[in-house]
């Protein structure tokens, strides 16, 4: 397929991909129709609907029309395309560490005919979701989020959205939804292949939601078990930084400091060893609440000074707490 541009992808593109992986404009011409037969469909004539897909490659990216709405419908969007979509729109993506208003902007550009009239454009709304939500725009948010949830783009993408509702429900003190929401996400992963950060990420809101919602003496012990239910050495940066992490911070509220600092710090290296900011000045916060003193003061400079490199509202208010 032609590499699509950094604006998105074009309908000629779109077309001529599925020109070439069915071998030429006739047998995508038929394959197109007996599609449509399929779906209940009458298509058009042969001739009609060749000169209507080669117009369609002459849209750029303006609205498909008939044939772009038929072209999605039975053949959808590339897998390449599927994958960057996923990568600019997911938690745990490197993408994710761009600053916030360079993200939102490069999301933007997807936003728009062919990806727009897809269910993949699911990604598009999830990822802005996300960005309006570490930037403080609660109603944008929303908005995106319910677009998203409203679309059948796959597992992953049904995950990735409801990972992000289950967040916000958990903030807006619905721990009820918030779970509900997570059961659905381990539904996904039971019909999945496995996906060990969708998983790694799901230990970490119901560990999370676990120690908020709870004041029971075990639930520090409860959620060291979700954390350790993550596989450990995986290879995964961001997956051996959410256990180890998790693992740290529930050794702290135990009572053993100087473990969980040395966990602490071994998060810091897993979130170093993937490139990612944003976890880097997590483990460094939680870092700096385990030793306390000058060191945390130090850390909580380093922690900030990234978070607002990355323009994360969240992040860096948290940096300025002085908590020991």
């Amino acid at each position: 397929m032609t590499a699509p541009a950094r604006t998105g992808i074009r309908w000629d593109a779109l077309v001529t991909h599925h020109v070439e992986a069915l071998g030429g404009w006739v047998p995508l011409v038929d394959e197109l129709e007996r599609r449509l037969r399929l779906a209940g469909i009458e298509p058009p004539a042969h001739d009609a609907a060749l000169k209507g897909l080669r117009r369609l490659t002459t849209r750029e990216q303006g609205a498909g029309g008939q044939y772009g709405r038929w072209l999605l419908r039975c053949f959808g969007v590339p897998a390449t395309v599927e994958e960057q979509l996923a990568f600019v729109a997911q938690y745990h993506s490197r993408f994710a560490d761009l600053p916030t208003s360079l993200r939102r902007d490069q999301l933007r550009l997807w936003d728009r005919p062919p990806i727009s009239e897809s269910r993949q454009v699911a990604w598009v709304h999830v990822g802005l979701a996300s960005v309006h939500h570490r930037r403080r725009e609660l109603d944008l948010m929303r908005e995106r989020l319910a677009a998203a949830r409203a679309l059948d783009a796959g597992p992953l993408a049904a995950m990735e959205s409801a990972l992000l509702a289950a967040r916000v429900a958990s903030d807006e003190g619905d721990p009820d939804q918030a779970a509900s929401l997570m059961d659905e996400v381990a539904g996904q992963l039971e019909d999945a292949p496995a996906h060990l950060p969708y998983l790694a990420r799901l230990q970490g809101q119901r560990a999370f939601q676990l120690t908020r919602a709870s004041d029971e003496p075990g639930r520090y012990a409860a959620a060291r078990a979700l954390f350790e239910a993550i596989p450990a050495a995986s290879g995964v940066p961001f997956v051996d930084y959410r256990r180890t992490a998790g693992l740290a911070y529930c050794t702290w509220k135990e009572g053993d400091a100087e473990g969980a600092a040395k966990l602490a710090r071994a998060a810091l290296d897993h979130a170093g060893d993937g490139g990612f900011v944003r976890f880097r000045v997590m483990a460094l916060n939680l870092l700096a609440r385990i030793v306390g003193g000058g060191e945390a003061r130090a850390l909580r400079r380093r922690a900030e000074r990234l978070a607002r490199s990355i323009e994360d509202a969240h992040l860096t208010e948290v940096a300025r707490i002085r908590d020991a």
